[in-house]
């Protein structure tokens, strides 16, 4: 990727212990298994950040899309960690940015790069609500790089 990764700007970081039923044929880690990876890190940053309560499946909300580009395959071997932030906040809906990296001392090397939409969902209703203020007063709080607002616009 031409971008420059800055990864102190993701605060949000949990590590992955790649299991063999992670594998595909070929000795990869098989793309569905990133869906995986990514899931893990959302829950942790909505544990940490947003207080949800696994326990009780406080969820909320509902993912809307997920676009991923591979880098580089994950073997058995590597040391996985999944570096996460919310980007963008919309009116009922925010983006997850994730980069899947191996990491070697102080080498990290992108493996994929995501962005994973979550739509805020009224359990009731089952229909979209907006975003509460305490979700984005606390990505605001937690946030280096603070996330692009874009409200009024496709959700």
């Amino acid at each position: 990727m031409s971008k420059e990764i800055n990864f102190e700007n993701y605060k949000s970081v949990v590590n992955i212990k790649v299991r063999y039923d992670d594998l595909d044929t070929l000795g990869h880690v098989n793309n569905k298994t990133y869906l995986s990876y990514l899931e893990e890190s959302r829950i942790k940053y909505m544990t940490d950040v947003l207080g949800l309560k696994t326990d009780l499946l406080d969820f909320d909300v509902v993912v809307g899309r997920v676009d991923i580009k591979y880098l580089a395959p994950l073997f058995l071997i590597d040391n996985v960690s999944v570096y996460t932030r919310i980007a963008r906040i919309g009116e009922k809906s925010y983006d997850f940015e994730c980069w899947v990296v191996t990491q070697n001392g102080n080498e990290i090397k992108p493996s994929a790069y995501a962005i994973v939409t979550l739509v805020s969902v009224d359990k009731k209703t089952g229909k979209t609500k907006p975003n509460e203020k305490s979700m984005i007063d606390s990505v605001l709080a937690f946030e280096k790089i603070k996330p692009e607002f874009a409200f009024n616009k496709s959700n």
